[in-house]
């Protein structure tokens, strides 16, 4: 979850919650064309003129963090203290309480923009790749329209899909990013011949001139802010979710992804943003710093607004020693944003990137691919 505005007396409370509530706390808000900390507001005055809430299962939460109306959260804890109540307990109830009272609408209360998701770190090898990949998946499998963007110039994406690269008489990502493009974008695109996607999950290829993005885009005078945005716009209409597999670098090219994936005027808190993959070592929370400083330079230079939806953390295995459960504890103390998931380091991951078969044809009952559909799920709000 994103800080609000400056101006905005809010005041951040700190609980836990678990992943299934909040997901669906996530999920109904956004049915209810509420951002999230505006449910949990709600959801806490609601709980407060319930004197007699029945007690909830809290097993298994995690740090989370909300920000309420100023004098929100001193209310709440006093209430809780009062109630003989923790505070992870009268959270619970608070928002048990709020889902029973919103159930869920027959169609969504306010329409949104395309949902734009930039999976992205700085950091190599810690599955930007197949956390993008797996996510497009699920949310195809669930019956939304996806397009996933190998916006890497490695094109590990790409490959992985056994895509041989652009269809013929197609111009490449960089080629409409320029205004040099002869074709639609929508010749460029490449849909998944896999059942299980039902035509709904198509694929931009890399394209090695992606190599030269940075050194290309550096010379373009008007609009280079706004480039990426552009170029994808033509097609937007035809998703409901645009996804990027970001490259490992700070430069030039994931500034414009940052940009794309900014908060668009009547958009939802956390309907677009930066889902961030990690792994449970230090080299990923000094990664993490540099990318989150980046972002915040890009919002304080340009005026967006960009959320983080959250991390993954990928490849996790507590067998690996003390400093690894360490780490990962860590990933999971952080509330702003929280993690979202955890992807442990199983054979059925490393099969699918090695035979090249998407993970939900390959797998489609491991553990794996159950996380990428709880993922799917949450942020498909």
């Amino acid at each position: 979850m994103t800080h609000p505005g400056a101006d905005e007396a809010r005041e951040k409370l700190l609980v836990n919650l678990t992943p299934e509530l909040r997901r669906d706390l996530r999920i109904r808000a956004a049915e209810h064309g509420l951002n999230m900390q505006d449910a949990a507001a709600s959801a806490i005055t609601l709980w407060l003129e319930s004197p007699h809430s029945p007690e909830v299962e809290t097993r298994g939460a995690k740090s989370w963090g909300v920000f309420l109306p100023a004098g929100g959260p001193a209310r709440f804890t006093a209430e809780c203290e009062a109630r003989q109540l923790t505070k992870v307990q009268g959270m619970a109830q608070a928002i048990a309480l709020w889902l029973e009272a919103h159930p869920s609408p027959t169609e969504r209360r306010v329409a949104q923009p395309v949902k734009r998701i930039l999976v992205g770190n700085q950091k190599g090898g810690v599955g930007k790749t197949f956390v993008a990949s797996g996510l497009a998946q699920a949310m195809a499998e669930m019956g939304l329209n996806v397009l996933l963007v190998d916006y890497d110039p490695q094109g590990h994406l790409t490959s992985r899909l056994q895509i041989p690269g652009l269809p013929e008489g197609s111009d490449s990502l960089l080629k409409h990013m320029l205004g040099e493009a002869d074709r639609h974008l929508a010749r460029s695109l490449v849909a998944l011949p896999h059942e299980r996607f039902g035509g709904r999950l198509h694929v931009l290829p890399a394209s090695k001139d992606a190599f030269l993005m940075d050194a290309k885009l550096a010379l373009l005078q008007v609009g280079r802010d706004t480039c990426l945005a552009r170029a994808l716009a033509p097609v937007e209409d035809g998703y409901d979710v645009i996804i990027l597999d970001g490259p490992p670098n700070l430069g030039l090219a994931i500034d414009l992804a940052i940009n794309y994936v900014q908060r668009r005027p009547g958009e939802l808190i956390d309907h677009s943003g930066i889902l961030v993959p990690v792994w449970s070592d230090r080299s990923s929370f000094d990664a993490y710093e540099m990318l989150n400083e980046q972002i915040d330079t890009h919002c304080r230079m340009t005026g967006a607004v960009v959320d983080q939806l959250g991390f993954v953390v990928n490849a996790y295995d507590p067998r690996k020693g003390v400093g690894t459960r360490s780490f990962y504890e860590g990933w999971n103390e952080l509330t702003t944003p929280g993690t979202l998931g955890t992807i442990r380091d199983l054979v059925e991951g490393r099969e699918a990137s090695d035979y090249q078969v998407p993970l939900l044809v390959h797998a489609p009952e491991s553990e794996q691919a159950q996380v990428m559909r709880s993922l799917a799920k949450e942020l498909a709000a």
